[in-house]
């Protein structure tokens, strides 16, 4: 059984984490079809989330797709893209490889207990998000991840080698722009449940920030 962290420290942290949220909704940085969900684990008395992303596709140049050194991300888009966006991008030089990689929401969640953390897990599951699972058991709390699996990797240019022809790259950005659009409607889903399991308690109003 994992101690628990002090609860006045626990809600302290929640608290600053709901209002870098809020902040970053008012400046615009908050993910698009994230924030329902967001304010729904916030309102739990025993959850809060912190780093989150909706789902999204991006262009990286990198040698391999999974490795973060060396890489650089060259195109980042929330929403649908065209074949028009993609293909001004392969008209710039690639230093390695450019990956086009679609992927699903990831939301990390913070819980007060492991009674709290595995009902999250209950409720991720029921909503799609069957790559969830602990991070880590922390003094701050349990660290829960939820994912989809929704991800989509291809390769488009090697140096200055356009490696997909315009017909094949055109079918690629559909399937790319799916993946986003089931992730929103997993996000979708995921507030769903959230409401339907009936937190009890909460903080204070999610967007009452003050300076």
């Amino acid at each position: 059984m994992v101690r628990k962290p002090p609860l006045k420290q626990w809600l302290r942290r929640k608290e600053e984490f709901r209002r870098r949220i809020a902040e970053d909704r008012e400046i615009g940085y908050l993910d698009p079809g994230i924030e329902e969900v967001l304010r729904k684990f916030f309102e739990r008395s025993k959850s809060y989330t912190t780093s989150s992303c909706s789902g999204r596709i991006t262009i990286v140049d990198a040698e391999k797709p999974w490795t973060r050194e060396g890489s650089t991300v060259v195109f980042r888009s929330h929403d649908p893209v065209s074949l028009e966006e993609v293909m001004s991008i392969l008209s710039k030089p690639a230093s390695h490889t450019f990956w086009l990689v679609a992927a699903g929401p990831i939301i990390h969640v913070v819980c007060y207990d492991e009674e709290e953390a595995y009902e999250v897990l209950r409720i991720a599951r029921e909503a799609g998000f069957k790559h969830s699972g602990i991070l880590s058991k922390t003094s701050k709390g349990i660290i829960v991840e939820l994912r989809t699996g929704i991800r989509i990797v291809a390769p488009l240019k090697e140096k200055d080698r356009v490696l997909v022809g315009e017909e094949y790259l055109a079918r690629l950005i559909d399937h790319a722009n799916n993946a986003v659009a089931e992730g929103r409607e997993r996000l979708r889903r995921l507030a769903r449940v959230l409401e339907e399991a009936r937190p009890r308690g909460g903080g204070p109003n999610f967007y009452n920030v003050h300076p």
